[in-house]
């Protein structure tokens, strides 16, 4: 008695397995990028936070006695390095050539991080609600977030031009089937 083993279906008529699937974000003219500005906006942001920290661990190094000098004036450095330097001037145009995002009929598909990437796809099903915000300073620099939300958490684009953010926003909705009552 002989078996048929079944044959492999031709390359180019085979349907491609799940893990085969090419991404939204595969294609690299697909994916959409931020704004310069964005690298500006978040120096901004990063030292308006920073500058006042460090000038108070330098205050801290000159009028208190304890811990020991070197270790105060260590903490004031290390913390100008951290927030003034790398966060407020190194990372911010770093943080924006790695972020891209890309969105298609069926996902959304992100990748950010400076040290660490993360990509991340986010089926269109699974959108539960959107949000935009925009602060003061974001607002000056005409940017804004877009936070996608999903029963697994919060998935969020910042530094987005603050017009792309609300096409975006709409697009997706539209995509994944939400209601505007806004």
């Amino acid at each position: 008695m002989s078996h048929a083993v079944p044959s492999p279906a031709p390359e180019s008529g085979r349907a491609p397995e799940p893990d085969e699937r090419p991404l939204p974000g595969d294609a690299p003219e697909e994916r959409r990028r931020l704004p310069a500005r964005t690298a500006t906006y978040w120096r901004v942001q990063a030292l308006l936070t920073g500058v006042p920290v460090v000038a108070l661990a330098t205050l801290g190094a000159v009028t208190l006695r304890w811990p020991p000098e070197p270790l105060r004036w260590t903490v004031a450095a290390l913390l100008f390095l951290w927030l003034v330097v790398l966060r407020g001037l190194v990372a911010p145009p770093i943080r924006r050539r790695r972020f891209w995002y890309c969105i298609s009929a069926d996902e959304i598909d992100l990748q950010h991080g400076v040290l660490m990437t993360t990509r991340t796809l986010v089926p269109m099903n699974r959108v539960q609600h959107l949000k935009t915000t925009q602060g003061a300073l974001a607002d000056r620099f005409r940017v804004a977030s877009l936070h996608v939300h999903t029963a697994g958490g919060v998935v969020a684009l910042h530094g987005m031009d603050r017009d792309e953010a609300a096409r975006v926003r709409r697009r997706i909705g539209a995509l994944a089937g939400l209601a505007d009552d806004v």
